[in-house]
């Protein structure tokens, strides 16, 4: 009994703490909504940092575009828009020889004045790439251009901002292809001067008016290692603001002027130097026994197809102008000794072959034995009087017969003493001659008949080539460093 009423009241005791536990539970959530209400209504009345909300700044950029056309320019119908420019380089590079142009990429910058974008806001507004196709952008235009483009990775590089008096600067990243005009006959010692021209494509000077930004670079800013490149080193940048008359009017336009002064280096090590050494190398033929005619000839013909060669290498890597270049005299030179070294040798094959067979010959015709002896070498008299002493010796006999004695002074003793004698004589008058020859320093020419030594053709040329081969060199070089100086001052 008293345990069923127990059971009872604490039924009961339960059935009254429901209630309690509820309203607990209630007032939880409630407080928990009423932050989170709170939180959402801050956000929407707090301020931004510059004392105006999202709303307001929506409200402000509507207005500003409300009845905006932008059509038209600003000062309509007034003075001409100013437009500021002003570029920071970030890169130049594939500039082209054959081409002749050059790529550039660069930040644009371009500050004007529009009264009616004038605005309340305490400070300048930063807007994104999605106002400007809502207000009135200048038609700028590369005049020298072959193909430009604008970035979009990973959106539109452009940016827009608008100052409280109406100032608008609008800033874009731009890769431009343009032309450059070369002047190549000092090529690889050369500066080049490549220009960008920029003026507007729709607006003439009494609409729109470009100047460059007052600034102690002019204007243009330069990556600082953008002045190095691998094969030209920018050493100038010059601007200028002029009018261009057109049919239509005078334009308005900016120009920059790159001056471009090539590195040398590579040709040096992989033109000049080849070509000089393959000249040197062609000299080896003098050295060369002409007797080994297949060995001269193979060096010769090989020297020249080399240089002919990198002429044609060069070439095909230059564009097709009509003038000659600074590297095409010095490879012409060295084509022109490596000809002369073919050529002296022919001119050895046919002074041995051709001119002193004929000349010999025609020694041996003339009765002077002197100068027979002179053309064939000494030859001792003992071999001319062996040939006469089969007739000497039947007028010996006749003579006996005749008058029964042997003529005066024909004895064998008398004779051999007069062939030694004479031999002698004309064996010392014939080394005479030959030491005073070689006395004057001229090759063995045979002063009758006009037999040369071609040996001695070749050993001058062994002295010869050196010499007129530095001398060309000295003078190449001399000329065409103190040109490229003087286009450098």
């Amino acid at each position: 009994m008293w345990s069923i009423l127990l059971i009872e009241k604490k039924s009961v005791s339960r059935q009254e703490r429901m209630p309690s536990t509820k309203w607990v539970v209630s007032v939880v959530i409630l407080s928990f909504s009423a932050n989170l209400l709170l939180k959402s209504s801050g956000e929407a009345i707090t301020p931004s940092n510059n004392g105006i909300s999202a709303s307001d700044m929506s409200n402000l950029l509507n207005k500003l575009i409300k009845n905006y056309d932008k059509r038209l320019r600003p000062n309509f119908g007034g003075d001409p828009v100013v437009i500021t420019v002003g570029f920071w380089i970030l890169s130049i590079d594939s500039i082209n020889v054959i081409d002749m142009d050059y790529k550039m990429d660069f930040f644009l910058r371009q500050l004007w004045y529009d009264p009616r974008l004038k605005h309340d806001f305490n400070g300048t507004l930063a807007l994104g790439n999605y106002m400007v196709d809502k207000i009135w952008i200048p038609d700028t235009y590369f005049e020298n251009s072959k193909s430009s483009n604008f970035h979009q990775v990973t959106s539109v590089n452009k940016m827009l901002t608008i100052t409280p008096d109406g100032g608008v600067h609008y800033n874009s990243r731009v890769t431009v292809k343009a032309s450059c005009p070369m002047d190549l006959r000092m090529f690889p010692v050369d500066i080049q001067q490549c220009n960008i021209n920029i003026e507007s494509y729709g607006y003439s000077a009494s609409e729109m008016v470009y100047q460059w930004e007052p600034r102690e670079d002019n204007g243009i800013a330069v990556n600082k290692k953008t002045r190095d490149m691998p094969q030209y080193n920018l050493t100038n940048i010059t601007v200028k603001s002029y009018f261009t008359l057109y049919f239509s009017g005078n334009w308005s336009r900016l120009s920059a002027s790159f001056n471009f002064v090539r590195r040398s280096g590579y040709f040096l090590i992989h033109i000049y130097a080849p070509c000089a050494l393959i000249v040197i190398i062609s000299w080896i033929s003098f050295c060369i026994p002409p007797e080994s005619t297949a060995a001269r000839i193979a060096l010769g013909i090989t020297s020249v197809l080399t240089i002919t060669t990198v002429l044609n290498m060069l070439n095909n890597t230059m564009p097709k102008v009509s003038y000659v270049k600074a590297i095409d005299w010095y490879l012409i030179g060295c084509f022109l000794f490596v000809i002369g070294v073919l050529v002296e040798y022919t001119m050895v094959l046919y002074l041995e072959n051709v001119h002193n067979k004929k000349s010999k010959r025609g020694c041996r015709r003339k009765n002077n034995v002197e100068e027979a002896r002179e053309c064939d070498g000494y030859r001792p008299l003992s071999e001319d009087f062996a040939s006469q002493f089969p007739r000497l010796r039947a007028q010996a006999d006749d003579h006996s017969q005749k008058n029964g004695s042997v003529p005066h002074g024909f004895t064998p003793t008398t004779v051999n003493k007069y062939n030694t004698q004479v031999n002698s004589q004309r064996r010392d008058d014939y080394d005479k001659k030959k030491a005073k020859k070689r006395k004057h320093g001229f090759c063995n020419w045979c002063s009758l008949s006009g037999i040369i030594d071609t040996a001695c053709l070749d050993s001058y040329c062994r002295l010869l080539f050196p010499l007129s081969f530095v001398v060309f060199n000295a003078i190449y070089w001399i000329i065409f460093l103190e040109y490229n100086e003087i286009i450098v001052s």
